[in-house]
């Protein structure tokens, strides 16, 4: 038994002995005679008044009394002091089946109450639970609406600029300027496993970045590592608990596994691209990326085995390379190709919707269906592009429930499109799980909302709070909008969204590069070599009941 549960137990035992003094009346003979005088074969409901057990007609008159007073004493005045007609502090009912019995056991009229059988203590255990938690969720949503947030350091890296994060909570992948990646636990501010110097940073000074880079990625993108991504392991060995996974402006993808019983991620596999990676992603079984070179790539998570030397045998052998000596990386198998025909700038996934979205330097941007391969016939799909900004780029991409996809543009402007589709065709939705394979003959995207604050590229978008966006940019501040796609249903009209932001979170640098939102808190970079966590989880003294 819990602490929590024994300290129940305890409270109700107390309140138990109170709430129901010991009464006068006499044993019957019967040993199934109930605590009032009624036989308990015969249906019984009873109400206690004090000392006195009073069994009640349909017209609530006293039927008989026991135990000292008549029905009349006991209508006039509670034990607790409290007149009749009111609910005292002692008052019980008493239900044994479905009609009722006077003191004596005779019949009387039936109930006009429905029978409520008293719960378990599991049961009022977990009702006290789910009320408790109720309370818990709606003090967080008021904190969320009011920007009542705790801030706290998630994370020190130490002597190193935290340029990127992704988080799978309480876990959180972190890529650095000089080139590190490393994992932590955001709950318990550690590291957990580093791969030191991952990507090289091969410019010193943002004047001697190429100019087409400097141009779509602006002069605060700096680092070598420009994406990581993570998700927790599944069915992986007993000590692994997440792959990662980090692009950089080397243009190298790297595939980590990372286990408790190492403090070094172990590289599973890697991917060249012919530009700077811009996004890194998992879904469906598969890692993502997209880079400057204007290709969006699907790779397999499973590294494939390699010819190393091993030291069993004298000879060479195709066999797993994890039991040898290091040896470079296997490149990872491709699963399928796309061209956006423009350099692609963002990209992000839903494992519940299927959907993969990219954003590209000509201000388009483009969703694909994860399920789909451009090396499989039976499963190829083209993208489905759109113009999302007019003389703009598209920095950043998100996906909201609803059938949502949000835009974020360089020049600061955040827009909110719907994706419709035809009644014959299936649609998606960010919590449906379903498998939709997109064609512009069946899917049309409709803008419904355009949000202005930002002075800078937005560069950084989360839905992971109903209700909420959450968009970091440029100009140093995160802002939280009111964002809800759920209320309406495809092809009804959505009410005009709310504009402008909720609040703005200020105190970042103009470095700041990605956030993470869930129903609970913000994760975000921009302060330098610490990771920030915004809790607005209800303290303990606010919850008591």
């Amino acid at each position: 038994m819990t602490a929590s549960m024994a300290s129940f137990v305890n409270a109700r035992q107390m309140w138990n002995a109170t709430r129901v003094p010991s009464t006068s009346s006499s044993s019957t003979s019967s040993s199934s005679t109930s605590r009032c005088g009624a036989s308990a074969s015969a249906p019984l409901r009873a109400r206690a008044r004090g000392g006195a057990c009073v069994v009640r007609d349909a017209n609530n008159e006293a039927a008989s009394s026991s135990g000292g007073g008549s029905g009349n004493d006991a209508r006039g005045m509670n034990a607790d002091g409290t007149e009749a007609g009111q609910q005292s502090m002692y008052d019980f009912d008493m239900y044994v089946g479905d009609e009722r019995a006077s003191s004596a056991g005779a019949p009387v009229k039936k109930s006009t109450f429905a029978t409520t059988p008293e719960l378990s203590l599991d049961e009022e255990f977990k009702t006290l639970i789910r009320a408790r938690k109720a309370v818990t969720e709606a003090e967080t949503r008021k904190r969320w609406n009011e920007g009542a947030a705790t801030p706290k350091v998630a994370f020190d890296l130490g002597q190193d600029y935290i340029r990127r994060v992704a988080v799978a909570y309480p876990y959180a992948v972190v890529g650095s300027a000089r080139g590190d990646v490393a994992v932590c636990d955001i709950s318990k501010s550690a590291a957990l496993a580093i791969s030191p110097a991952a990507h090289r940073r091969d410019w010193s000074e943002v004047e001697s970045r190429p100019l087409g880079e400097r141009v779509l990625l602006g002069q605060y993108d700096g680092g070598a590592v420009t994406a990581v991504g993570i998700t927790l392991v599944q069915n992986g060995s007993k000590f692994d608990f997440a792959r990662v996974a980090s692009g950089g402006r080397d243009g190298v993808v790297h595939l980590y596994k990372a286990a408790t019983n190492s403090a070094a991620l172990v590289e599973q596999g890697q991917a060249q691209h012919a530009g700077v990676v811009t996004g890194i992603t998992f879904t469906r079984g598969s890692l993502w990326s997209t880079a400057l070179d204007g290709r969006l790539c699907r790779w397999s998570l499973i590294p494939p085995p390699v010819a190393v030397a091993s030291t069993e045998h004298e000879r060479w052998k195709t066999e797993d390379a994890s039991a040898y000596a290091k040896v470079p990386p296997p490149m990872l198998a491709k699963q399928g190709e796309w061209s956006t025909g423009q350099p692609s700038l963002s990209l992000s996934s839903c494992d519940n919707s299927g959907i993969i979205a990219v954003g590209n330097a000509d201000g388009t941007a483009a969703i694909l269906s994860a399920e789909a391969s451009s090396f499989d016939s039976s499963r190829v799909s083209n993208m489905l592009t759109w113009k999302a900004h007019e003389g703009s780029t598209v920095r950043s991409i998100a996906q909201c429930p609803g059938n949502g996809i949000v835009t974020g543009g360089g020049d600061g402007i955040i827009r909110v499109w719907r994706l419709s589709s035809k009644p014959s065709s299936p649609a998606f939705d960010a919590h449906a799980g379903t498998k939709f394979f997109i064609t512009d003959e069946s899917t049309k995207p409709e803008l419904v909302a355009e949000l202005r604050g930002h002075t800078g590229a937005v560069v950084s978008l989360s839905c992971g709070c109903d209700g909420r966006l959450v968009s970091g940019a440029h100009d140093g501040t995160i802002r939280v909008w009111d964002l809800d796609l759920t209320k309406n249903k495809p092809g009804e009209k959505i009410k005009t969204i709310r504009r402008d932001a909720r609040y703005a979170v200020l105190g970042h640098t103009v470095w700041l590069g990605s956030t993470y939102a869930d129903a609970e808190r913000i994760i975000c970079d921009g302060a330098n070599n610490v990771l920030l966590e915004y809790d607005f989880t209800a303290q303990a003294d606010d919850t008591d009941m």
